[in-house]
C-alpha cells in the first residue's frame, strides 16, 4: 500500500521508521524546517531496545501532493488538524483510508464532516516518543502494547488487515470496538495529563509525594465518571490499575505529551482533551471540579505562553 505521513514528529516518524523497515511505500508530509532536518540528517529513530532506525525519506510539503494515496496517517497535534484535513485532501482516491492518531475523540466528526464517514477509521497508539532538538525520536520505556484500529461500524476489512500487515513492527492490531478504545485511551490521556500538569511533574516525584496515590485515585474516578456516561461502558479495571502503576515508581521520568509541551513551551492539546470531557461533563450535569482546575491551569498556562510571545522582540 502507498502511505502518506502528515507529520514526522515524535509519532508519525516513529510509524513511518516501522513502515519503512517492514518495506512499505512512504512518503511524509511535512513543515518546509522539519523537511530541511530530513534532507540533511535522514529519519533517526532510537527504540526502547536500543535499536537505532535510520532510513532517508521522501518528503512532501503542502501542494505537492502527488497523486492518490491508499493510507493517510495523521500523526498531528489535535489543534492542527484543520490544517491538516485542507493538506491531506489531494491525497484522497475512493478508496482512501485516513487513519488519525490524534488525542481525544472529537477529531472523528470533523473528519467524517469533511470528508465522509467510508473514508474514516479509528485508530490510537500509545507509543511514547519524544522529538529531541536535533530531529531524532527517542522512544521512552513505557511499555504498554496498545496499538489498535478499525473500521467505526465494527466490520472486519480488507483494508484494516492490510494496515495490520504493514504496522507488523509494532504490533497494530485491527479491532471490531475501536470506539470503545479510544475513549479507553482518552481516559489514560485525561488521567495522566490532569495528574502531571495540575502538579507539573513527573511520575516519580508524584509517587514520592505523601498525597500522590490519593490524588491519582480522585483523579481516575472523576474522568471514569464522564467517559463511562459517553461511551456507554464501563472503564476496564485493568487500565486503572496500568495509570496507578505508572504513578507507583519513585524513579520514574514518565511524563506524557502534554507535560512535554508545557515543559517546553509549546502549545497543547488541552481544550481538545480536557476541555472535551468539561464540556461533555456540563452537558451531562456531572461535577467534575479536578478536570475544570485542570482545563484552568491549562488555559492559563496558554494565556501566559501568549502574552509572553508577544512581549518577545521579533
Amino acid at each position: 500500500m502507498r502511505w502518506l505521513i502528515l507529520g514526522a514528529g515524535a509519532l508519525g516518524g516513529f510509524y513511518g521508521a516501522r513502515l519503512l523497515q517492514a518495506g512499505a511505500d512512504v512518503s511524509f508530509l511535512v513543515r518546509p524546517r522539519r523537511q530541511q532536518q530530513l534532507a540533511a540528517n535522514g529519519l533517526v529513530v532510537k527504540t526502547q531496545d536500543g535499536e537505532t532506525l535510520h532510513h532517508k525519506v521522501r518528503t512532501l510539503q503542502q501542494g505537492e501532493v502527488d497523486g492518490r494515496y491508499d493510507v493517510v496517517l495523521l500523526a498531528c497535534k489535535a489543534y492542527d488538524l484543520p490544517g491538516a484535513m485542507a493538506a491531506i485532501e489531494p491525497a484522497l482516491g475512493d478508496d482512501t483510508a485516513i487513519l488519525p492518531l490524534l488525542n481525544g475523540v472529537r477529531h472523528i466528526d470533523m473528519l467524517k464532516e469533511r470528508f465522509g464517514a467510508k473514508h474514516v477509521l479509528g485508530g490510537m497508539s500509545v507509543i511514547n516518543t519524544a522529538l529531541l532538538p536535533d530531529g531524532t525520536i527517542q522512544q521512552s520505556q513505557v511499555r504498554v502494547k496498545m496499538n489498535y484500529h478499525g473500521e467505526l461500524d465494527g466490520k472486519v476489512t480488507p483494508r484494516c488487515s492490510a494496515i495490520v500487515h504493514d504496522l507488523r513492527l509494532i504490533d497494530e492490531q485491527a479491532v471490531p470496538d475501536i470506539a470503545a478504545q479510544m475513549w479507553g485511551k482518552l481516559f489514560g490521556f485525561a488521567c495522566n495529563a490532569t495528574v502531571t500538569t495540575l502538579t507539573r511533574s513527573r511520575a516519580g516525584v508524584i509517587a514520592r509525594s505523601a498525597a500522590g496515590a490519593g490524588f491519582v485515585s480522585l483523579v481516575i474516578g472523576e474522568v471514569a465518571s464522564v467517559v463511562e456516561a459517553e461511551a456507554g461502558t464501563p472503564v476496564p479495571a485493568q487500565v486503572a490499575d496500568i495509570i496507578r502503576g505508572m504513578f507507583a515508581q519513585p524513579d520514574s521520568t514518565y511524563g506524557p505529551s502534554i507535560l512535554v509541551d508545557m515543559e517546553e513551551g509549546r502549545t497543547t492539546e488541552g481544550e481538545h482533551t480536557i476541555g472535551d470531557l468539561v464540556d461533555r461533563a456540563n452537558r451531562r450535569g456531572i461535577p467534575v471540579p479536578i478536570l475544570t482546575a485542570g482545563r484552568c491551569n491549562l488555559q492559563a498556562y496558554e494565556l501566559s505562553r501568549a502574552a509572553g510571545a508577544a512581549h518577545k522582540p521579533h
